[in-house]
């Protein structure tokens, strides 16, 4: 286990779930309140590339170049190849300092805090899927999940059309219970 300075949440649960159509609400919703959010998405499949023709895709696919930062105003945008298959969650963690707070999309087999996302019963299974803790289940409001969904016991059910509750309950979870305490990480 490494230790993140910073706390970390994740939204995990399957493709078309609304984890990044909720995520990008809660991180409004944070910034709003005056959070400074960073946020890492897993990009499984590898669909991310860098807009063909550009000089930074060029130094990466025809300079083969183990990095590239770009530097434009108001914004920094770094690529790195990594050497292995590894999720590299921890190393992309350890990075980042100087937020309140670290939001993570996918992920779901490593081991920091996360919310399930479930639109449809039948995604439930993202639950048991989830590697621990699942601090909590964001679904429709009124969702009736699988008898399966239970052995998470007493987990908060979060309605998943409410980014403003959503927002408040890693607020709390976070800062008011931890007192914004470190957070372990596999």
């Amino acid at each position: 286990m490494t230790e993140s300075p910073v706390p970390v949440v994740g939204f995990a649960g399957y493709s078309d779930s609304g984890k990044t159509t909720l995520a990008v609400r809660v991180v409004a919703c944070l910034r709003r309140r005056g959070r400074r959010v960073a946020v890492v998405k897993h990009d499984a499949h590898g669909h991310y590339r860098e807009a063909p023709g550009t000089d930074s895709a060029r130094y990466i696919e025809e300079a083969d170049a183990d990095a590239v930062v770009v530097v434009s105003p108001g914004r920094t945008v770094r690529m790195e190849k990594t050497r292995s298959d590894a999720s590299g969650l921890s190393r992309e963690l350890e990075k980042l300092s100087g937020y309140d707070l670290i939001v993570v999309e996918g992920f779901k087999t490593d081991s920091h805090p996360k919310i399930v996302v479930v639109r449809t019963t039948g995604q439930a299974e993202a639950i048991d899927a989830s590697a621990p803790p699942v601090i909590a289940v964001a679904a429709k409001k009124g969702e009736r999940l699988p008898e399966s969904a239970a052995r998470h016991g007493s987990v908060p059910m979060l309605d998943i059309d409410d980014p403003e509750s959503v927002a408040a309950f890693i607020e709390r979870y976070f800062f008011e219970y931890s007192g914004g305490g470190r957070h372990k990480l596999k």
